[in-house]
């Protein structure tokens, strides 16, 4: 087997590095005359060093590299400390390896040494590809011909091979540009600039920067693109420009940015995401499939990543099966380049943020993370946890994609498997990249497009103590259900929730109240409960008798509705009738044991997603105050409560830890726990366990009211 590769960068040289480790002959076709000292500080996360060490590598780039020993995120403009993720020696022992940060030259010349004379060619430009049934073959702009088994783009963002396979198409700009620089160690004596990833946030720009070497200083200063306007890679930069880009930037920056000499600029761009990579005998590696911005610092180590896979693929289906091989790595790599893409652009997006109130929000979801993932590891697991060469021998399907699920799981019925493939679907990589706005958005779309309300439905706005809400079905005003949506304190609204509130109040026999409480991080704890609270008394205001209230939710909206169940108790007002808990979150420090057994099995909720959303709402705020979670209250005396979960969703022990605790302590409580399904499957009502459970609840809640009412009587 032959493989060309068109790209002499860190993805075709590894890739190189690779096949020949499997006993597959490898050249590269480099354009390049000569490799040189173009380009920056790149950092290897452990996901890159695993593969680097397997290569026999990880002494060399150790030579020539630094180990950062955390990351510190600072405010731009006061140098407080505003997150730190811990690095070096203990990172090593979670993720398997170092982490290193090195010039981006030095990682090219131990690859480049690293392969036998002959194996790139420099100044080989490519000009043309083609293919047929039986080989690829790739035309220099000499005329020469070479001949391969497969042929691999791995010539960056501009790629000649992916126009090739795909036509032209347009990259994406960022609107950000990037100042890199390269500082002598003698002109930087005096600064605080520890061995450590130094990186400052401000309103729409930061400072990243690390020792590249022992004596070199690596420095990328993003900032507005109508701040300059220059984008190659090779021209230099007006200093006095980057300097007025960050006026008032605490003195250190001042300093810093003060000892560049020059400095060379380049737009951020980026890909989108594509579905197929590979063609016949041609695929691509590296930035061309999976161009990404470069904020999760995981460009070079999903190259490497893409070569180990590549090369384990050639050798598994050998010389006759090229194109399954192709086939087998684009499977097992791209749903994974994917999530890296948005997370990337999600990072991006936090980095940049545009003005003071969304830098705030930034800042309060690192404060709340911070309290509840002290070691970052919901930040950069995902990315620097993964082991590419365990990962390379499990089944394809093991891999885990956009939604966080593993592309292989599968449901038992065709219709729960049918709720997982919606879940799976409900929010795409722009929403992702977008932020909270534009996971709100598309959890908007994923209920509006699926579970519109019928037409017939009596949907009617409500005030209820100045909190609003929609007042949905119909029944007697003696009695009504007091509902609060899910989406995490985050997402959803009282409007997105109108169907499955129609069904509420047919179970319940009862108009449903659909509480529009405030959503963080614009509105943090404790807008959700204050929200709550005032709903229900103005509920009590109407007339209707506490004991005929039934509180209600799902997910985030569940564990609301049993803190305001807790609240009531402790503020000695009446209690309503029952609480119905769907799938609640009640733990928001992710303590519950299902968060991690079940991650990667459940599309609709991930311990990385759900830790971002949690620290979004309670910021500043103790996480284990019982009213953002309950699990950590005292349940005795609450009033009858109605628990249901599924058996394999990340919050499973969310609610059977909570329906256990207010069982010891004399509640009456009812736990359901719903097999083959998905998390919040009420809100499906194609479901029949939808239906069977709103049935049942609502037999359940008529019994507890006649009990009540008897006992009333007797008294």
């Amino acid at each position: 087997m032959r493989i060309v590769i068109v790209g002499g960068g860190i993805g075709g040289l590894t890739a190189a590095l690779a096949l020949r480790h499997h006993g597959i002959e490898a050249i590269v076709l480099e354009r390049a005359a000569q490799l040189s000292e173009i380009g920056a500080g790149i950092q290897i996360a452990a996901n890159g060093t695993l593969v680097l060490r397997e290569l026999g590598l990880e002494p060399a780039l150790a030579a020539v590299a630094t180990v950062p020993e955390r990351y510190d995120y600072r405010d731009l403009a006061t140098g407080r400390l505003l997150y730190l993720a811990p690095l070096g020696q203990d990172a090593a022992g979670r993720y398997g390896a170092l982490m290193y940060n090195v010039h981006r030259a030095d990682l090219i010349d131990l690859l480049y040494a690293a392969l036998p004379p002959g194996a790139v060619r420099l100044g080989a430009e490519c000009a043309t590809i083609a293919q047929d049934a039986r080989q690829a073959r790739v035309t220099l702009r000499t005329g020469e011909v070479i001949e391969a088994d497969a042929v691999i783009g791995a010539d960056g963002i501009h790629s000649v091979v992916r126009t090739a396979l795909r036509g032209p198409e347009d990259k994406q700009f960022a609107n950000i540009l990037m100042w890199r620089a390269l500082i002598p160690k003698a002109k930087l004596e005096g600064l605080p600039l520890p061995v450590a990833g130094n990186n400052w946030f401000g309103t729409g720009r930061n400072v990243i920067s690390y020792w590249v070497r022992p004596d070199l200083y690596s420095i990328l200063a993003a900032v507005p693109a109508t701040e300059v306007r220059r984008e190659s890679w090779t021209e230099s930069g007006d200093i006095g420009e980057l300097l007025d880009s960050f006026q008032g930037a605490e003195p250190t920056i001042q300093a810093m940015l003060g000892a560049v000499e020059s400095s060379f600029i380049t737009g951020m761009y980026y890909r989108d995401p594509i579905p197929n990579w590979s063609t016949g005998r041609i695929t691509l590696l590296g930035d061309a499939a999976h161009a990404m911005v470069p904020y999760l610092a995981q460009g070079a180590c999903q190259s490497i990543e893409d070569a180990w896979v590549l090369a384990v693929c050639l050798k598994k289906h050998g010389a006759q099966g090229i194109e399954a091989a192709l086939l087998e790595y684009e499977r097992r790599r791209q749903p994974r380049t994917t999530r890296i893409q948005a997370g990337a652009r999600f990072a991006v997006k936090m980095a940049h943020e545009p003005d003071e109130d969304s830098v705030r929000w930034r800042n309060g979801r690192w404060r709340g993370l911070a309290r509840i993932d002290p070691l970052a590891e919901t930040s950069w697991a995902f990315a620097w946890g993964h082991d590419i060469l365990a990962a390379a021998k499990l089944p394809p399907g093991e891999v885990v994609g956009l939604s966080a699920a593993r592309e292989g799981k599968r449901m038992a019925r065709p219709e729960s498997q049918r709720a997982f493939d919606l879940w799976k679907g409900a929010i795409g990589s722009e929403d992702i990249a977008r932020g909270h706005l534009g996971q709100r958005a598309a959890y908007e779309r994923f209920l509006f497009t699926h579970f519109p309300a019928p037409a017939d439905l009596a949907v009617a706005p409500a005030e209820l103590n100045g909190v609003r809400a929609l007042r949905v079905g119909a029944g007697a005003d003696d009695a009504a259900v007091l509902h609060f949506h899910g989406g995490a304190y985050v997402m959803g609204s009282a409007a997105s929730s109108a169907e499955y509130a129609g069904r509420l109040s047919r179970a319940f026999g009862a108009p449903c109240y659909s509480v529009d409480y405030r959503l963080a991080p614009e509105h943090p704890y404790p807008a959700a409960i204050d929200d709550a609270f005032d709903a229900y008394r103005g509920l009590l205001a109407t007339g209707v008798a506490p004991q005929r209230i039934v509180l209600s939710g799902e997910s985030s909206g569940a564990g609301l509705a049993l803190a305001l169940a807790m609240a009531l108790r402790r503020a000695g007002l009446p209690l309503p009738g029952g609480v119905f808990a769907i799938c609640p979150f009640t733990d928001l420090t992710l303590g519950g044991p299902t968060v991690q057994l079940h991650s990667g099995d459940d599309p609709a909720a991930h311990r990385d997603s759900l830790t971002q959303l949690a620290a979004s709402y309670f910021q500043g705020h103790e996480p284990t105050d019982p009213m953002v979670s309950p699990l950590f209250g005292d349940p005795a005396g609450l009033p009858p409560l109605y628990i249901a979960v599924v058996d394999g969703e990340v919050l499973q022990s969310d609610g059977t830890r909570f329906a256990d605790k207010a069982r010891a302590a004399g509640v009456d409580v009812t736990l359901r726990v719903v097999p083959d399904s998905v998390h919040v499957f009420t809100l499906f009502p194609f479901l029949p366990e939808a239906q069977d459970t709103l049935e049942d609840a609502g037999r359940w809640l008529r019994a507890r009211l006649q009990d009540g009412a008897r006992t009333a009587q007797a008294a």
